[in-house]
């Protein structure tokens, strides 16, 4: 079977986009300037899951978009899922307009990406303040040096790690996986099996509108109380939004308010233009 058409063409529009010769992309993925010509022209039986994605990372464009992926599924191949991929501009866009509520932007190996200015303001965390792994929501779940230790119910936790056991399921012969996990057992300070022993026994499948978010506000005086959503975006199953929504008038009024406070201190900090 000749590869689909649209492949070829996409990946030359790209090219020229780049303004690249097939010398030169051919060159960046280790073959000749004849093969690449093939591919471009459809003129191949069969290529590679590895060919397609190695040509995509060079491109860059095709993975930030998730369009590789489109290649991969005309293939017959499972989608290209790795953590930290990069990211679009406008996916940070997509977060901020979830203020006043809470929003995260999360990848398959559970690294925040990004998060809005209520989550800021909730978790008293400011974007970029955290590094490497830290950066990984399981760290700040089961860690018990992380800015939000015991913060959490057992409930919540053994439901989130359930949930992450059965997101990475499709993926457990990725090589990224297993060396994840050795990572944050080293991080944890516990071994991975371990950890799944002792929150999550049993695997059961999660329905996306689940977590109950209970976190203390006002100086610990009241609970703000959310639900939480998982939304997945087309074409990058690497990535989710998952935001939070209001389960009584109090939080509800809450994240209006520290929203508007936010505005009000934004605008009240004078600008160092030195």
């Amino acid at each position: 079977m000749i590869i689909d058409e649209s492949i070829g063409l996409a990946i030359r529009s790209h090219r020229l986009s780049q303004h690249w010769s097939q010398a030169q992309l051919a060159r960046k993925v280790a073959l000749s300037q004849k093969q690449l010509s093939r591919i471009e022209q459809s003129q191949v039986l069969e290529i590679s899951r590895d060919l397609l994605i190695t040509i995509a990372q060079a491109l860059r464009e095709p993975v930030l978009s998730g369009e590789v992926n489109q290649w991969l599924y005309k293939c017959g191949y499972r989608p290209y899922v790795a953590p930290q991929l990069e990211l679009p501009d406008e996916y940070v866009q997509w977060i901020v307009r979830f203020n006043p509520f809470p929003a995260i932007l999360l990848d398959i190996g559970w690294y925040l990406r990004f998060w809005n200015q209520t989550i800021e303001r909730l978790f008293q965390i400011p974007f970029g303040s955290l590094k490497g792994l830290d950066q990984n929501l399981a760290v700040l779940l089961y860690a018990h040096d992380s800015p939000l230790a015991g913060w959490w119910s057992p409930e919540l936790l053994a439901h989130m790690l359930n949930r992450l056991l059965v997101e990475w399921q499709p993926y457990v012969t990725e090589p990224w996986v297993s060396s994840l996990k050795s990572a944050l057992s080293e991080r944890i300070g516990i071994p991975w099996d371990e950890l799944v022993h002792q929150h999550c026994p049993a695997l059961t499948p999660i329905p996306s509108t689940s977590e109950i978010l209970s976190v203390s506000a006002d100086h610990g005086i009241r609970k703000l109380r959310f639900r939480s959503n998982q939304v997945p975006i087309p074409n990058r199953p690497d990535l989710m939004i998952i935001h939070y929504y209001p389960l009584d008038d109090y939080t509800e009024r809450w994240c209006w308010k520290t929203i508007t406070n936010a505005e009000n201190i934004e605008k009240e900090t004078p600008h160092d233009t030195q």
